[in-house]
């Protein structure tokens, strides 16, 4: 129903899910997933951060959803309905149960300039349904009753296209460092974070380059690799995945681990094998990146990120909302330093090395 009509973002396929439909919205498809860790296969499939976007001059549009949980709980699914840069409502979802939720344009948009648009890259005519983490949704129907209905133009979404790879931290929510940084960027963020199974496989590695439309890349590394990698083993991934990024010729940026509670600063036994496989993780993607050499890839330190070690939760690993605003800023801050993007008051964008510029030879 219409879905031809608009557009998917950060979806990487739409895969059946039994007894709730055929437009099931998974981040990794399944080709890809089943070749990586058991938990990133599952963590794959969740929806964080997808969207179904479209422009429609409908005054009342129907929307039809499903969704389950990944545990198989009862609690209740969220989806965002924004419009524009504007969050509208947040709908619950029942899982397993069908869904239909009514869309009216707001009617304070009538009559507005164009300042609603500049104030974050969105235009104000782009339905954006937008979905949380922790669950697989399914989008069965989009209905405008008979008005025209099509995807946004480019012109009416952000320039920038970010892809994000990460940990859990990265994985997050709506309200998740990588989604506060977009908005402050004004730009549009594909949230590829795998919760606790971000190991950086080769294959995974060659779907985000080769088959994801993007601009600027930031890597996240190390932390759902320290109880299972010896520092030898990641330093074989790390160095395949920052040479095949910095070979494309666009910005990436590369961040170590993240300040936690086995940091060894943070820690008081010194011989603990997770601090010292940290520390060595650390040095290990400092070295490649400096390695590297290549003019648009840069390393910022996790700790510079996540400044403030109040921002950690109780378990002091995951952030909190506040770590979460924190380290939204000042990722935003660094990116906005990294060569190869600029800044304007409409939001970020990206430029490439010229075709005659030097590439790394991942054979090196």
């Amino acid at each position: 129903m219409n879905l031809d009509n608009v557009e998917f973002f950060n979806v990487g396929a739409q895969e059946t899910i039994p007894g709730l439909g055929k437009h099931g919205l998974t981040r990794i498809p399944r080709n890809i997933r089943e070749k990586l860790n058991a938990r990133a296969r599952i963590m794959g499939q969740d929806a964080a951060g997808c969207e179904v976007r479209f422009v429609s001059d409908a005054p009342l549009v129907d929307l039809h959803l499903a969704g389950i949980r990944h545990d198989d709980g009862d609690e209740t699914l969220q989806v965002r309905i924004l419009r524009g840069n504007h969050l509208m409502r947040t709908v619950q979802l029942q899982p397993g149960r069908q869904h239909v939720f009514r869309l009216a344009p707001p009617p304070v948009f009538q009559n507005r300039t164009e300042m609603i648009r500049q104030a974050g890259g969105f235009a104000p005519t782009v339905w954006r349904v937008a979905m949380n983490s922790g669950s697989r949704i399914c989008v069965n129907g989009i209905d405008p009753h008979g008005h025209a209905i099509r995807p946004p133009t480019p012109d009416e979404t952000p320039a920038l296209k970010w892809l994000a790879y990460g940990s859990s931290i990265t994985h997050s929510s709506l309200d998740g460092y990588p989604h506060v940084a977009a908005g402050l960027l004004r730009a549009q963020v594909l949230n590829k974070g795998l919760s606790g199974s971000c190991q950086y496989e080769p294959e995974l590695v060659d779907w985000l380059i080769d088959d994801c439309d993007w601009e600027l890349a930031t890597l996240e590394m190390g932390v759902n690799m320290l109880g299972f990698f010896t520092p030898e083993q990641f330093e074989v991934r790390a160095a395949y995945a920052i040479k095949r990024f910095a070979g494309t010729g666009k910005p990436v940026l590369v961040t170590d681990i993240f300040p936690h509670r086995q940091t060894m600063d943070y820690n008081t036994r010194p011989d603990d094998i997770t601090s010292q496989r940290d520390q060595a993780f650390r040095k290990i993607v400092r070295r490649l990146v400096d390695e590297c050499g290549a003019p648009y890839l840069r390393m910022v330190p996790g700790a510079v990120i996540l400044d403030d070690f109040t921002g950690l939760s109780a378990d002091l690993l995951h952030p909190s909302a506040f770590g979460h605003a924190i380290m939204g800023a000042n990722l935003a801050r660094e990116i906005r330093k990294m060569p190869g993007i600029i800044t304007t008051d409409n939001g970020a964008k990206a430029k490439r090395l010229e075709d005659t510029a030097p590439r790394v030879n991942i054979a090196d």
